[in-house]
């Protein structure tokens, strides 16, 4: 009888898991899975990742009820050695026995005797025993658990795994949890999944939506009916609403996504609070109903109505039991925030600084008023060390640098940490500060995250690198440097946001120059010029990264980022407009050719120096000879020098106007000239003299293209 193929379900039930690691290990899971079918030799259909705060699914739809075959070629002894007269020799006989053949099954290719060896093809059922516990514990988290006595490490305990390989169990022990054909919804009633494509609608049924695309278009649904004035009636009434015809959610992915891995069946539920309230902050009330995981309600102007949306994690029932708990919660935290705010505005912002000295920036770089002094330090040399498309105020700098985390001593950004620049900014406007000073508190903080907005004032733009760049310079210095997925302190999310401001704000500096005047300013000695370099080195590569990452996301290739990066990092702007600039290049016809000529100069110098012996020509750090007119023998030199210094000034002006475009355009047009060279010249003449002056020649050419970018590095 046929054997079909069946489907694969994995369920990993769990307690609560966070809402914030839910996206990163359902994505794990599925890569994980793929990877291990690919090594079984397991073929299937479609593969899918699920999740909830309780569950992780792996579901793999047909899945092939055994192995891919595989063969293999075994070669041993040479033919000769081997046969002898057309029979098998000791050697051939014991090539066979290592692997368990008979010599008969020994046949000859490529002059050697060749075994074909085939693995034997396993049952998926037999795999799967020992390929679902690998998944589970090829899991990775950023904190583990450990719930009984074996030690096995998960993000929460286990407590059921549902296996099944079509209506089969898979049997398996993890810690202390056997599999079965068990699995658990609400209050951890038990229940039995006979067949793994009824699975989604079992659970459904049983009110836990397990599709997380499912589950989110849900919760939105269920929300924005609490706003719709046919849909929400009934209950507007019933909480004295009224009819708010106007009203409507205020839509924040951020917040679907968190809620909608909070909970496996959502139910909305309207609710109040007093309009009292309303005269706190916007941004105040927001945040603390986003805190609570509610949604806010406004009005077609954007203005907060005193109403907000909660989230059940269970069918409609009890409700105005769940709303009366919901509204008192709510309600406790927007009069704490009442009473922050209003006990923090009786002293002006600026008398917060002073309180700086006693909160801790980190225990060997200072207090976060040490901090302040050194961003502003670092604020003013980059205003004076940089081209940027906007003049810049330096009173309004120096302002915003002496404010900006001033309100991290007050008792509201205390309670509530992510009000830290925001509740800066409503401070400083209160106090009767400029726009852009206020502003400019709360954008120094900007992008808070990748893809976030960027600070809008230069000004503003310039704390923000000054505030980053101290923060990486000190950590790097005193040894706190990202390793692997670990980044406690946030420092590629800081590079990331110095390299979007430089780039997409034209802000142009020295990278490396702004490094040495923040690592004089740390709280200690760099002890000695070796260290320095250590750190400068480590930022350099670290820098490098991120580039080259946000270079990939713009389109440029690979092997483009890597030629500009072999050749400059120091001024980020220049180093992005040049890459964007060879990627743009790289279309024209003599783009290619002048690279293939780029490799062979670098070649022949390379061979030089070899001959040679000693450092006579070539890149940086070797004593280079002089280019003589004199010593030119034939027309072919003298065109190509000629060239060279008619494009060279050229190239260099347009450098410094930043236009590397023109400049790679100006490069590329030399290409007919070295073509010519190469094709009548003899670079190695007997003449000492002559040759040297060729040498010299490809050498000052080299030393100029690398000046923008490796070339070597294109791939042909």
């Amino acid at each position: 009888m046929k054997q079909t193929n069946k489907d694969i379900l994995l369920e990993i039930g769990t307690e609560e898991i966070p809402a914030r690691c839910l996206p990163d290990v359902t994505e794990q899971l599925k890569i994980v899975a793929e990877n291990e079918l690919k090594s079984a030799r397991l073929k299937y259909k479609e593969i899918k990742t699920w999740s909830t705060p309780r569950r992780l699914v792996l579901y793999v739809k047909e899945a092939a009820c055994r192995q891919e075959p595989l063969e293999a070629e075994i070669f041993g002894p040479t033919e000769s050695a081997a046969f002898r007269d057309g029979k098998p020799t000791q050697a051939a006989i014991g090539f066979a026995n290592k692997y368990g053949f008979d010599v008969s099954k020994i046949f000859i290719k490529n002059g050697r005797a060749c075994i074909l060896k085939k693995e034997p093809l396993l049952k998926t059922e037999k795999i799967l025993s020992e390929m679902l516990p690998e998944i589970i514990t090829s899991l990775s988290f950023p904190k583990t658990m450990i719930w009984e006595k074996s030690g096995f490490r998960f993000i929460r305990p286990i407590r059921w795994i549902l296996a099944l390989y079509g209506r089969k169990v898979i049997k398996f022990k993890i810690a202390d949890v056997v599999s079965s054909d068990f699995s658990c919804v609400r209050y951890f009633k038990k229940i039995k999944i006979t067949d793994p494509g009824k699975f989604i609608n079992i659970l459904k049924s049983n009110k836990v939506i397990v599709e997380q695309s499912v589950r989110i278009e849900m919760l939105k649904k269920e929300v924005l009916d609490q706003v719709n004035p046919r849909t929400s009636r009934p209950l507007r009434q019933r909480i004295g609403v009224g009819v708010i015809n106007t009203g409507k959610v205020l839509e924040n992915d951020e917040v679907f996504e968190m809620v909608s891995n909070m909970i496996e069946f959502p139910t909305a539920v309207l609710c109040r609070f007093d309009d009292k309230f309303l005269s706190l902050p916007k941004e105040i009330i927001i945040n603390t109903l986003k805190n609570q995981k509610n949604f806010v309600v406004i009005d077609k102007n954007k203005k907060i109505l005193p109403y907000f949306i909660g989230i059940k994690d269970s069918p409609a029932v009890n409700i105005d039991v769940v709303r009366e708990g919901y509204e008192k919660v709510v309600t406790a935290r927007l009069e704490d925030a009442e009473f922050y705010f209003n006990n923090d505005l009786k002293t002006k912002l600026e008398e917060k600084v002073e309180r700086l000295k006693g909160i801790v920036f980190q225990e060997k770089l200072g207090t976060v008023y040490d901090k302040t002094l050194r961003i502003r330090k670092l604020a003013d040399w980059l205003s004076k060390n940089l081209s940027t498309y906007q003049p810049i105020n330096p009173s309004t700098l120096n302002r915003i640098c002496f404010l900006c985390k001033a309100d991290l001593s007050a008792e509201m950004v205390s309670e509530f940490p992510e009000l830290q620049g925001i509740f800066g900014r409503i401070c400083a406007s209160k106090d009767g500060e400029n726009k852009i000073v206020s502003n400019g508190i709360e954008q120094h903080w900007w992008p808070v995250s990748y893809n976030d907005n960027l600070p809008e004032s230069p000004e503003a733009s310039i704390v923000s690198i000054a505030d980053r760049i101290d923060t990486l310079v000190g950590d790097f210095a005193i040894g706190l440097i990202p390793t692997g997925s670990a980044d406690p302190y946030g420092l590629r999310r800081a590079v990331f946001g110095i390299i979007r401001i430089a780039v997409e704000k034209e802000i142009s500096f020295s990278m490396r120059e702004l490094i040495t005047q923040a690592l004089s300013n740390m709280p200690f000695e760099i002890s000695g010029s070796a260290q320095q370099v250590k750190v400068m080195s480590q930022l350099d590569e670290f820098f490098k990264q991120r580039l080259s990452t946000y270079l990939k996301e713009k389109d440029i290739l690979t092997d483009e980022i890597d030629a500009v990066l072999s050749a400059r990092l120091d001024n980020i702007v220049n180093t992005s407009n040049c890459a964007v600039a060879v990627h743009f290049i790289r279309k024209l016809p003599d783009f290619k050719p002048i690279t293939i000529s780029f490799k062979r100069i670098g070649n022949i110098l390379k061979q030089a120096r070899k001959a040679e012996g000693r450092e006579t020509v070539g890149e940086a750090g070797i004593r280079e000879l002089e280019i003589r007119e004199d010593l030119f023998r034939e027309p072919e030199e003298k065109e190509l020098y000629e060239k060279f210094l008619n494009i060279k000034n050229k190239v260099e002006e347009t450098i410094k106007n930043n236009d590397y475009r023109t400049a790679l355009k100006e490069l590329v047009s030399i290409r007919k000239p070295v073509d010519s060279f190469f094709e009548k010249i003899l670079i190695m003449d007997k003449n000492e003299q002559i040759k040297n002056n060729r040498l010299a020649l490809l050498s000052e050419i080299h030393k100029f293209f690398i000046k923008i970018a490796d070339f070597s590095k294109i791939a042909d």
